[in-house]
């Protein structure tokens, strides 16, 4: 297990997944990044988008993601999550609902279009990741 190393994930609720992995790709606020065994210790703030995981057996794993903070450091990579989601677990028609609801609200007029293209974005995300687990 050489070219392998502890990835820790977690969210407000609970540890979803704590595992020796090859690779790590996640969704930085500055654009993705790939972390591999023995990479330069770092913290970084990430955003929406997709966690992608390559298993210490080789398999691929997707989890979505609506931010969070990276630890990068020599005994483990810890990803302090806000929410992750693995895509086989995604509840895909509640994502379709959300991104449904999220458009028909950014059409009227004094909401908060910030807000709810975050919203958005997120629920988006949802149902591309839940895609990748076909």
């Amino acid at each position: 297990m050489a070219n392998t190393f502890t990835l820790e994930l977690v969210t407000p609720e609970k540890i979803m997944f704590s595992e020796f992995v090859q690779s790590v790709r996640a969704p930085g606020i500055d654009g993705s990044l790939g972390i591999l065994a023995s990479h330069a210790p770092m913290l970084t703030e990430l955003t929406v988008g997709l966690i992608k995981l390559t298993l210490a057996s080789g398999q691929e794993a997707f989890i979505a993601t609506s931010g969070g903070f990276m630890q990068v450091n020599h005994e483990k990579t810890l990803i302090l999550a806000d929410s992750a989601e693995l895509s086989d677990q995604i509840d895909v028609e509640r994502a379709r609902k959300a991104v449904e609801a999220a458009r028909s609200r950014l059409a009227v007029p004094g909401e908060d279009a910030t807000v709810l293209q975050m919203e958005l974005a997120r629920a988006e995300n949802r149902l591309r990741v839940a895609q990748m687990a076909k």
